[in-house]
């Protein structure tokens, strides 16, 4: 009996060896995965009039919620990341900033901001070289953009794109955007006319105080004038 305890234990302690090798064989180490994207851009960007300038990382954990940081350690326990790189670029006689952008999914493959199923995300200039906008993009074309700093904004573009990538038409996509950008513009007004009316309130305030110190300095002066 107590052989057959010893080996029922032995072959329990082997199982649960074996299952744990496979589980570290199975987890994704972002943080590694990241650093070493991050090298191999660095190393691809080193010259005088092309830098690099730094790299965003972008957690993105099994509740979809975001996190960002300058340093990758954030992406210790998420479930995918996004690298937003930056160079440093000289254009004739100015230097302007560039971003490329890769996506490693929760298989630990890496690509250059495509999401799959004709999702994609991107940083290019508009217009001028120093005029640079982060584009979510479904099949070419733009469902939502912003400028810098992207990490004020990467949390609002995962979000959407958690939405529209459950949706099957381009129809439906392309409403939900407009929709979702209207929104947002209705917020950012809202906040604006809150931020109006406590300028006022303070405005009000500061003129109330004002009237008060003229109406002690007239008593002051009334009552010491001789009559």
């Amino acid at each position: 009996m107590a052989l057959l305890s010893t080996m029922q234990s032995s072959v329990m302690s082997s199982l649960k060896l074996n299952d744990l090798i496979k589980y570290n064989m199975e987890k994704i180490s972002f943080v590694e995965l990241a650093t070493f994207c991050t090298d191999k851009y660095r190393e691809a960007h080193s010259s005088n009039t092309n830098s690099y300038a730094g790299t965003l990382y972008v957690a993105i954990y099994e509740d979809n919620s975001v996190l960002c940081s300058k340093t990758p350690h954030v992406l210790r326990d998420c479930d995918k990341c996004i690298l937003v790189h930056r160079r440093d670029t000289l254009a004739i006689t100015n230097s302007y900033y560039w971003y490329d952008i890769e996506y490693i999914d929760e298989k630990g493959c890496v690509f250059e901001g495509n999401f799959g199923n004709g999702f994609s995300l991107d940083v290019h200039a508009s217009g001028q070289y120093w005029n640079q906008v982060m584009c979510l993009t479904y099949n070419n074309t733009n469902l939502y953009r912003c400028k810098p700093p992207f990490e004020d904004h990467i949390a609002k573009i995962w979000n959407l794109y958690s939405r529209l990538k459950e949706l099957s038409s381009p129809t439906e996509i392309k409403l939900i955007a407009e929709l979702f950008q209207k929104d947002e513009h209705i917020l950012e007004l809202e906040k604006e006319i809150e931020d109006f009316k406590f300028s006022n309130r303070l405005l009000e305030e500061e003129r109330n105080q004002y009237k008060e110190l003229l109406d002690d300095v007239k008593n002051i002066v009334d009552n010491n004038t001789p009559s």
